[in-house]
């Protein structure tokens, strides 16, 4: 129903005299609805203005593209914790997020969604995920056969060398080292020694009375 009020006009000439105005109701928005950013022009609505939305327009709309953010007010991009960017795209704690580096590797983060791996032995790539060969490298010396391992590498040394890469020598007085009538000796330790002839000085021989190998 109508409601009427009745208007009073002044300095105006006769015979005009106060009158009724008819007024229409407002609709009645739906409850709950922001008074300051929406409205409505049928009962139960609720119209949102720019920048707002939400079922009762009390939700602020982010920056366009804005993956990891919030707003406390229209068109903001505020990252959340871990993310940086204007547009909070860039993960900020990539290892923890997404663990790439892989093999037991270890994980920096870097800035900007990006990081770094830190390779364990026989690993390479940038996620550390290629195994290496370490015999591809060929370390073992004077015929040595190579045994890649997970870690590094083993060399299997033929007879009469030894060391990490076969590069010692282990010749026993059986192979003869001694020259110029020099008598071998065999050494409690695994080497030798080598004793000259009385007529013959240790700088005339190659190999000297004092020279030892040991195992």
């Amino acid at each position: 129903m109508r409601r009427a009020e009745t208007c009073t006009c002044s300095n105006l000439p006769s015979p005009f005299l106060p009158f009724p105005v008819f007024l229409l109701p407002s609709a009645i928005c739906a409850a709950g609805c922001s008074e300051e950013h929406g409205s409505c022009t049928s009962p139960g609505q609720c119209k949102c203005q720019q920048g707002w939305r939400g079922k009762l327009c009390d939700e602020c709309t982010p920056h366009p593209g804005c993956d990891h953010g919030t707003c406390q007010q229209p068109w903001q991009c505020n990252c959340k914790e871990g993310w940086g960017g204007l547009l909070c795209n860039q993960d900020l704690n990539y290892c923890t997020n997404h663990k790439p580096c892989k093999n037991g590797a270890s994980c920096t983060n870097t800035g900007k969604g990006s990081y770094t791996c830190a390779c364990r032995p026989g690993y390479l790539g940038k996620d550390c995920e290629t195994e290496t060969n370490e015999c591809d490298s060929n370390p073992c010396k004077n015929g040595g056969s190579c045994k890649d391992l997970e870690n590094g590498y083993s060399c299997a040394c033929p007879q009469g060398f030894y060391g990490t890469n076969c590069e010692v020598s282990a010749m026993t007085c059986a192979d003869g080292p001694c020259f110029n009538g020099g008598t071998c000796m065999e050494e409690a330790t695994g080497g030798y020694s080598c004793r000259c002839p009385k007529k013959t000085s240790s700088t005339s021989s190659p190999k000297n009375s004092s020279f030892e190998v040991h195992k």
